[in-house]
């Protein structure tokens, strides 16, 4: 199947019910989804929840931009199927429900290489309520996260681009921001910066999604911050793929919420004339850091349209009384806020061996390193030429079929895309983590 149209199973229902009553392991693991005849459909090697600097819950964070870097250091044979993503979250405190467990949106970004040679930017998120997001960009269509639906519906969605080509060694920064808001929601954006473009000004755009709140009853003070216990996570799902090698890492994984977006259009009034400084052909995240860089800024206008031959306007202002009138629908007006960033520092390091159906021999690696005068790197590695270090405790683990858990052999080559596609990583470790047999013992070491 498609990536816009997968197929559906039960399976993945139960995968889903395991992930949000929060029974995958608090640990980095490898995790198997397998069929009768011990054949692996989906393997991932997933982080357990991210350790952030300093310790902050989603309330007292109040975060309103997500950025991390991801490095491909290795696809080895390039013509693999592997996905790497990290989670993300709209929301807190709120009663569980479906997917979203307490939060008011989840879900995952992240980038794909595919066998067939094309590479894919993703954005995926589930939703609590019928009518609660509506996709803008033409990237971003209604979906269906949850296996248990057949038809797309108005509570989930997908922001998908396949025109980019990904490369070894590039470091691509993705940042998933709040962008604009107003009484009924707010419309969040997820972007990318290569720095092997031509122009690094102009960011790619995975997708544009307005979030609603108020209109369908949920609190805006919740659902327009981001959650912060995220995890990282690397899949590869083609069962026919067993000799390759696949290495990744995100690094500078932080939340902030120091620039919020006021709920009225407009630039500062005075524009140029009053701002302390201005730019033109920025990037919206970098105008905002800006201005947290600047001491005397407490304001910073933004225009992404076209004016006087630039495509984008930055300006920093000390005080912003009023909003001018001139051309307000093309600006928009952020104002630094008293709160902390955090930044991913570490997770839980592991190594592992595994077999796969031929019964060869693999290791997945999870490793945490400093780069030089740099931020924390989070690296997950996966195959053949990977080697587990001395102190990392590598473990055996031997596939298992399905005898007793009936639901896993409803597991088929289609489905197994789906799951990739699904940001699967997080709950099909649930699936295989504790999975019984009839007798009551584990299919799997825990």
């Amino acid at each position: 199947p498609s990536l816009a149209s997968p197929a559906r199973s039960a399976a993945g229902l139960i995968a889903m019910a395991l992930w949000i009553t929060g029974s995958f392991r608090a640990a980095a693991l490898i995790a198997f989804a397998v069929i009768a005849g011990f054949t692996p459909m989906v393997r991932a090697i997933t982080s357990d929840t991210l350790q952030l600097a300093p310790t902050k819950s989603a309330a007292e964070a109040q975060a309103t931009q997500l950025q991390a870097s991801l490095v491909w250091k290795e696809v080895s044979p390039p013509n693999r199927d592997v996905f790497m993503s990290i989670g993300t979250d709209l929301g807190y405190g709120l009663p569980d429900k479906d997917l979203v467990r307490d939060r008011c949106n989840s879900g995952f970004m992240g980038a794909q290489f595919r066998a067939e040679g094309h590479h894919v930017l993703l954005w995926s998120m589930s939703g609590r309520e019928e009518g609660q997001v509506v996709p803008i960009s033409k990237h971003c269509h209604y979906d269906c996260f949850d296996d248990d639906c057949s038809l797309p519906n108005k509570r989930d969605f997908q922001c998908k681009r396949d025109d980019y080509k990904l490369s070894v060694g590039i470091n691509y920064t993705f940042t998933l921001q709040l962008e604009t808001q107003n009484a009924s929601g707010a419309v969040w954006v997820v972007t990318m910066v290569s720095p092997d473009r031509t122009d690094i000004t102009h960011p790619i755009e995975v997708g544009r999604v307005l979030f609603k709140d108020r209109d369908v009853s949920l609190p805006e003070d919740n659902c327009r911050v981001l959650g912060v216990d995220t995890y990282v996570a690397q899949e590869y799902w083609n069962p026919n793929q067993q000799e390759f090698t696949t290495r990744a890492s995100w690094s500078a994984i932080t939340f902030s919420g120091a620039m919020r977006p006021q709920d009225t259009t407009g630039s500062c009034q005075g524009m140029a004339l009053t701002s302390l400084t201005l730019a033109s052909g920025l990037p919206r995240a970098a105008c905002k850091s800006w201005c947290m860089a600047e001491e005397r800024c407490r304001f910073a206008s933004y225009s992404s349209v076209e004016q006087d031959g630039h495509e984008s306007r930055c300006m920093l202002f000390d005080r912003c009384e009023a909003k001018d009138r001139w051309a307000a629908d093309k600006w928009w007006t952020y104002e630094k806020v008293d709160v902390p960033t955090l930044a991913a520092v570490a997770f839980t390091e592991e190594c592992r061996h595994f077999r796969d159906q031929s019964g060869d021999d693999r290791t997945a690696r999870a490793s945490v390193h400093r780069l030089p005068g740099g931020p924390v790197e989070l690296e997950l590695d996966v195959g053949q030429d990977v080697k587990c270090v001395a102190g990392a405790g590598p473990r055996l683990l031997f596939l298992a079929s399905a005898r007793g858990a009936p639901h896993l052999a409803r597991l088929g080559t289609a489905e197994s895309a789906t799951l990739a596609l699904r940001g699967s990583a997080h709950f099909a470790s649930a699936l295989v983590a504790r999975p019984k047999t009839a007798e009551g013992e584990p299919l799997m070491f825990p």
